[in-house]
């Protein structure tokens, strides 16, 4: 009797066991016993008791029409070989170039279990720019990916929505095609030329009225920390918009890229003195690029966010290093202990 006791005890335990990993993993088993068990399923076990923790591999997610290289260029121009260099885990996502954030968060939340499964880390520090900030957002609202993702930092991240986006949807009456077309020139940047289906329903998500309705159902996760960072050029320093950032607002100036003068011209419309729109960094303003705890603003266009086209050194008048802010941003939430 104290024999059939022991296997008892042993085949309730393997089928608590299994049941508990059955949650955890999505996998069937059947009844088993302890000594039944495989050693597939006991090494799955022991890894998910022992993953890394902080600091964090930082998972890059690029912007619309992004892009992952492109010659000797990548979207976050030579920004993961420097945080390597230095230490840091970093993975660059690539994720469809032109797709609402619904469907880019589905890439980019495979790119995040792939990252946790590689390097057996428990969670993932996301740095997103641009739409892709709104990815994050996606991912960990919609996919439920808080559990997996310790922070999410946005980079001038269109979170109410982008004047620009309004205009090249049709919603602003009185702009030709010509110039629709010199906006989405300017947007695709040096990447492909736009044209995908889906670049509206794209567009259309990034509107300020647009926004507006994504937010009211995209609340944040509790679980996970949110920073923002703002860009402001065109010879701006919007003291009073880039106030209260946690680094402060430094008092040079940025000279906007001749890309982005056309959509930067956009928010004019916007602004009720048409002389002085609101700051913005030629494709988003300073407060629609507000979320969570703001780092404040950089000077800097939304080009030169990411080191685009090609900066190797600081910029000569706002003296930005788009590296040196990747680096800043690393280092804030090391002291924020991910």
């Amino acid at each position: 009797m104290r024999a059939k006791t022991v296997v008892s005890r042993q085949t309730y335990v393997g089928s608590a066991l299994c049941g508990w990993l059955m949650c955890v993993l999505s996998t069937g088993c059947g009844e088993l016993a302890a000594d039944d068990l495989g050693e597939s399923v006991v090494a799955e076990s022991a890894s998910l008791r022992t993953c890394k923790g902080a600091p964090y591999p930082i998972v890059l997610a690029h912007g619309f029409a992004g892009f992952e290289r492109i010659g000797p260029l990548n979207y976050f121009f030579q920004v993961a070989a420097d945080l390597r260099s230095r230490g840091e885990t970093v993975v660059e996502a690539q994720v469809p170039p032109y797709e609402s954030s619904a469907v880019r968060a589905q890439t980019l939340g495979a790119v995040v279990d792939d990252t946790l499964r590689t390097y057996n880390a428990c969670k993932v520090n996301l740095i997103g720019h641009s739409q892709g900030g709104i990815d994050g957002r996606a991912l960990l609202s919609e996919l439920r990916y808080g559990d997996r993702v310790a922070s999410l930092v946005t980079i001038s991240s269109p979170h109410r929505g982008s004047e620009v986006a309004d205009v090249v949807s049709g919603l602003v009456p009185g702009f030709s095609y010509d110039i629709i077309n010199a906006i989405l020139k300017a947007l695709s940047g040096v990447t492909d030329a736009p044209g995908s289906p889906n670049l509206k329903s794209a567009l259309g998500q990034l509107t300020t009225s647009g926004m507006q309705r994504w937010n009211a159902s995209h609340p944040d996760d509790a679980r996970v920390r949110y920073y923002s960072i703002a860009g402001r050029s065109a010879g701006r320093i919007a003291a009073s918009e880039c106030a209260g950032g946690a680094w402060g607002n430094s008092s040079r100036i940025d000279l906007l890229d001749p890309l982005l003068a056309i959509p930067e011209g956009v928010f004019a419309l916007y602004s009720p003195n048409p002389l002085l729109p609101r700051p913005n960094d030629g494709l988003v303003t300073v407060q629609s690029a507000k979320w969570g705890k703001f780092l404040g603003c950089v000077p800097a266009d939304h080009l030169d966010e990411v080191g685009q086209i090609g900066h190797l050194f600081p910029d000569v008048v706002s003296g930005f290093s788009h590296k040196e802010l990747f680096r800043k941003i690393v280092a804030e939430l090391h002291k924020d202990g991910l």
